[in-house]
């Protein structure tokens, strides 16, 4: 044994033992009687939208109603979406039309994760960022949510809520500081 170890096997030995952690199901958590309403009022608070389809309505509707005069739309959720060699390639795009797997009424959050996520520059770079999720994939809390994804599955996934916005720059709000402009989350 090297002198090395011999002194990180006697650190390892005297290390103090931390404290239990605590048992997280002792308290109760929240549960929201419409998640949908909850998270549609939280991610209209943080700047964005939140829909559910109607019969007869699609996606593409939808976008093409709320923004008119947008410019280049990548709708990932295609049966043949675009593809780009270098991220960089998006830097042009005005709306992302993006799979989201899992909504969190907290705090408007949704989970993107998906196979073959070449994609992921999309949801940073875009000025108006649709993300589209299951209407039954909609969980209470993050804590909820956590039980429900995992990184491991695809090597990229993230929670992404409302658009992006800063104030701390002189207290003057900048909306798209770090990502889409705008948000709309459409539940189909």
């Amino acid at each position: 044994m090297s002198s090395r170890e011999q002194i990180l096997a006697k650190l390892r030995h005297k290390r103090p033992h931390g404290p239990a952690l605590p048992d997280i199901d002792a308290v109760p958590f929240i549960t929201f009687a419409d998640k949908f309403d909850a998270f549609a009022t939280l991610v209209r608070h943080l700047g964005g939208d939140a829909v559910q389809l109607q019969p007869g309505e699609t996606v593409a509707g939808i976008v093409a109603q709320r923004w008119p005069q947008a410019g280049r739309v990548v709708d990932v959720t295609a049966a043949n979406p675009e593809q780009v060699s270098a991220p960089h390639d998006w830097h042009d795009v005005d709306i992302a039309i993006v799979p989201g797997e899992l909504a969190v009424a907290e705090s408007a959050a949704v989970w993107v994760s998906h196979a073959g996520n070449s994609q992921r520059a999309l949801y940073f770079l875009t000025q108006k960022l649709v993300l589209v999720v299951p209407k039954d994939a909609i969980v209470d809390t993050m804590r909820d949510a956590y039980q429900r994804v995992s990184i491991r599955e695809h090597g990229f996934g993230g929670f992404i809520s409302g658009s992006s916005r800063t104030a701390d720059i002189e207290q003057s709000l900048v909306m798209g500081a770090h990502g889409a402009m705008a948000a709309l989350v459409i539940f189909v």
